[in-house]
């Protein structure tokens, strides 16, 4: 899979681009805040639908976007199974009411319309026309960071190749907050425990399908991330265990944790508290790690993440690497170019074209971002 053409309007630093892609590697250079990493997070929104670095959606739409306020990207995909193209736009809201929250981060609420092929599509039925993986400088968050982040990166994986997952997590927050919202009205007295039941049933059907595509996911990655690992180290580098572990927060039924929810006011088990479990030779790589160990287990991540999209769904997913060779040592540098210069396409970011271990040659075109333009070096 790889993207032949990329359109832009409104987001972020972005006023407009239009850019022609083609397979292999491109390399995309320029000064810090010149827009490289804006223009990887819109080819992801392509693949994800949505922003890994928002806090809101708002935020997307470039501030001094003329009336009315619309953040549109666009990009067409060449696949096995022919040509895609999908579509996200961002309109804000004219005359609503905003949370106190977002009129202090000055984001506007947003209308967002997805298509595919020009048909308009919900979120979960347009993910995965797209497929695509991104590395960034943040991703030691995976290791260090919340569970919700190391669920998130087993959602977006299952999700690109299985479209209703998010159907299904959709459902199960939807039950959840409706379980919360019980449990609160128990503890102020204007509702029964007997209300439970119910609620208990449709969350339990709901977190059954997440649980199992969770643990199938974690499974291949944990294999792939593995290999991938071992793969990275120099040859004088002790050869590490690298072990994935699913761990389902479902230690106790939702019957079983009825005193403790009612006591909290919200549900204590489920799919919204499962996490990741990142083992280096048996033990918390968050803790135990160096944080070059760290980077080399993110990665490995990655790598797996990318094999395993390959592997399920029979297409080589878009590589997005924002600035990462910028992080590495020069042996891991030349690993990693080697690991992902099998990929389809490669797209690329960096400040500093010295610390890219490609030669020119390698090149399916170099980039330069000046000036809130694009253009080729």
């Amino acid at each position: 899979m790889y993207l032949t053409r990329l359109q832009l309007s409104n987001l972020r630093s972005w006023s407009e681009l239009e850019l022609e892609l083609d397979p292999g590697i491109t390399l995309i250079s320029g000064a810090n805040a010149a827009g490289k990493s804006n223009l990887v997070e819109a080819i992801y929104m392509l693949a994800a639908l949505r922003s890994t670095r928002a806090q809101t959606e708002g935020e997307l739409i470039r501030w001094d976007a003329p009336e009315p306020q619309v953040m549109r990207v666009a990009g067409t995909a060449q696949t096995v199974d022919g040509q895609a193209e999908v579509e996200v736009a961002l309109a804000a809201r004219v005359g609503g009411s905003a949370s106190s929250a977002r009129q202090r981060s000055g984001a506007p609420l947003t209308t967002k319309r997805i298509r595919v092929n020009g048909v308009a599509r919900r979120a979960s039925d347009a993910l995965g026309a797209i497929r695509a993986v991104q590395f960034t400088t943040l991703d030691l968050d995976l290791l260090t960071g919340p569970a919700a982040m190391r669920r998130r990166y087993l959602d977006v994986a299952i999700g690109q190749l299985m479209p209703s997952h998010a159907s299904n997590l959709s459902r199960y927050q939807r039950a959840l907050t409706q379980r919360n919202a019980l449990l609160k009205r128990i503890a102020e007295g204007s509702a029964a425990q007997s209300e439970l039941q119910q609620w208990d049933d449709l969350l339990i059907a709901a977190a059954e399908p997440i649980w199992r595509a969770r643990s199938d996911a974690a499974s291949a990655l944990s294999s792939d991330a593995a290999e991938r690992h071992l793969s990275l180290r120099s040859p004088e580098d002790p050869a590490e265990i690298l072990q994935l572990t699913y761990a389902p927060a479902r230690e106790q039924t939702l019957q079983e944790s009825r005193r403790r929810d009612l006591a909290r006011g919200s549900t204590s088990v489920g799919p919204h508290r499962d996490d990741l479990l990142i083992d280096l030779d048996g033990r918390p790589a968050a803790n135990f790690a160096s944080r070059a160990q760290q980077r080399a287990v993110a990665l490995s991540m990655r790598l797996a993440e990318a094999d395993y999209l390959e592997a399920q769904g029979g297409d080589t997913p878009i590589l997005l690497l924002d600035d990462v060779f910028s992080e590495l040592d020069p042996p891991r540098r030349s690993r990693t170019a080697d690991a992902v210069s099998t990929a389809e396409q490669v797209i690329l970011t960096t400040a500093d074209a010295s610390v890219v271990p490609f030669a020119h040659t390698d090149l399916t075109a170099s980039l330069m971002i000046t000036d809130g333009t694009i253009h080729e070096q």
